[in-house]
């Protein structure tokens, strides 16, 4: 089995993929903080200043994408509607991450030379940003979770009158 194929089937375990996408979400946030404070030990202290939420964002990514991915293997190839609802999941997904890490851009707006006033304004409201982005994602898990369940039932039905 060549190397692609194994870390393919890898990536097809729910579990695998959600930490490996935890694990992408620390070190891209990390960078971004290094970037902005301009060393690698300096971002890192900010990285961690973000208290609970240094764990919640992780853990929730993490969370949602085991379960796209588990929604994904139980629907590839069994029925028509499973593209359309892994696109769902996959946006929801994307949106929830986009607006979890909004607040980075705080970061990074200083050093780049934007304007003052909208990196003032997203470190005012850096946790409500924060927590708005862990409710989308929140919701998008319970989406997903939702869609596993009612596809469950329609594999079983499905097994159940083939079998």
């Amino acid at each position: 089995m060549s190397e692609v194929r194994r870390i393919r089937s890898l990536l097809k375990n729910p579990f695998v993929l959600g930490a490996s996408a935890g694990i992408i979400v620390i070190l891209f946030n990390i960078s971004i903080a290094s970037l902005a404070e301009g060393s690698l030990q300096k971002g890192y202290h900010v990285y961690l200043t973000n208290g609970i939420f240094v764990y919640l964002i992780p853990i929730a990514v993490g969370i949602q994408m085991g379960l796209f991915r588990y929604h994904r293997n139980i629907t590839t190839a069994n029925l028509a509607g499973s593209e359309k609802m892994g696109m769902a999941g996959s946006a929801t997904s994307s949106v929830a991450m986009a607006a979890c890490c909004l607040h980075h851009v705080s970061d990074i707006l200083p050093s780049i030379g934007f304007i003052l006033a909208a990196s003032s304004f997203l470190s005012r409201y850096q946790d409500a940003i924060i927590i708005t982005g862990l409710i989308a994602n929140v919701a998008g898990s319970i989406y997903i979770a939702r869609a596993i369940l009612k596809d469950r039932v329609i594999l079983a039905k499905a097994e159940k009158i083939a079998g």
